[in-house]
């Protein structure tokens, strides 16, 4: 069997990732990078393909004629033409979960970058400002997260375990889950469980001082932080994107930071990655942002390419796991 890697480069620092895990299954032939125009000639005879972001179109799968299992280093899989592998008898498997606690953590750093102003003091201790400070604790303004209300929009396993931490800081976490609201047994019993309280998306951005989005891109969610979502967030509130950056108008983003209706942001995720030289999110005022790293310590990518191995073991032995129908 020839299973072709077609960016590994996406999921490797130095090195840190071994692939040898395939090795078990077949002749791998693995790619560091692998082009739009370079897709078709490279899997034209793989039986497997393996890839994270790689482009999965149409145009480039149909001269794949021994393909029958496509495997993402991925949770996300609009890369994929689902209508068209489903039509050809392609499996296509995800990776969920594997980033629970990575993505959590980097919600977490960019609350504690805004609500402890470490950058801030750094650059003022680096700078000599406290050398030169007359006072033994020249501090900046902070706040406690204790007694804050955090606001989840998604509850699957990153925004529970979002929910879950913000507790554990003290917090209040207000939850929305459409499926949750259409079930009020369900409703109660996650409540219950997870010390959280199940409301209505207005009614948590009325009420949140941070909201942080854990919700799929689909043609329910996208575009939905608009401007009429901005302008029912509190002023001084953050926003906080770690899902997909189609979720998000960024134009209504930066207009609500440079006019005052929102008082900060932090995202992961963009539109366009490779952020573009143009975006208008360079433009923005108080806003954080990480080029999609939140799903990239090496534990977590170490978990990640197991659970592809595994998969790709499962769907060989004919019970197949993590299926995207």
């Amino acid at each position: 069997m020839k299973i072709v890697i077609l960016d590994a480069a996406t999921l490797v620092i130095d090195n840190d990732i071994d692939f040898s895990i395939f090795d078990e299954y077949g002749e791998v032939i693995i790619y560091q990078a692998t082009k739009n125009n370079e897709i078709k000639e490279r899997i034209k005879d793989a039986d497997v393909v393996l890839c994270n972001k790689t482009l999965m179109t149409k145009e480039n799968l149909e001269g794949a004629q021994k393909l029958k299992y496509i495997g993402l280093f991925a949770t996300g899989y609009n890369n994929i033409d689902l209508e068209y592998t489903g039509k050809h008898g392609i499996t296509v498997c995800n990776a969920g979960s594997y980033s629970t606690e990575a993505v959590t953590q980097h919600v977490f750093a960019f609350i504690l970058h805004y609500y402890n102003t470490i950058s801030k003091y750094n650059e003022f201790v680096k700078n000599k400002g406290w050398v030169e400070a007359e006072r033994f604790s020249p501090f900046m303004e902070m706040s406690e997260l204790y007694n804050k209300t955090i606001g989840v929009i998604g509850y699957g396993s990153i925004g529970r375990n979002v929910a879950k931490v913000a507790n554990a800081f003290g917090m209040k976490a207000l939850v929305y889950s459409r499926s949750l609201l259409e079930d009020p047994n369900r409703k109660k019993e996650a409540e219950n469980e997870g010390m959280i309280k199940v409301i209505p998306i207005d009614e948590i951005l009325k009420n949140s001082d941070i909201v942080t989005m854990h919700c799929p891109l689909n043609k329910d969610s996208e575009l939905m932080c608009n401007k009429e979502f901005f302008s029912k967030m509190k002023k001084d509130s953050m926003f906080i994107n770690t899902s997909r950056g189609g979720v998000v108008n960024e134009e209504d983003l930066v207009m609500a930071l440079n006019n005052g209706v929102i008082g900060k942001a932090a995202l992961d995720v963009i539109k366009d990655e490779p952020m573009r030289p143009d975006s208008v999110l360079l433009k923005a005022k108080n806003l954080v942002i990480t080029p999609h790293a939140a799903w990239a310590p090496v534990e977590t990518r170490t978990r990640l390419v197991k659970i592809v191995s595994e998969n790709l073991k499962k769907w060989l032995a004919g019970t197949p796991i993590n299926v995207i129908e």
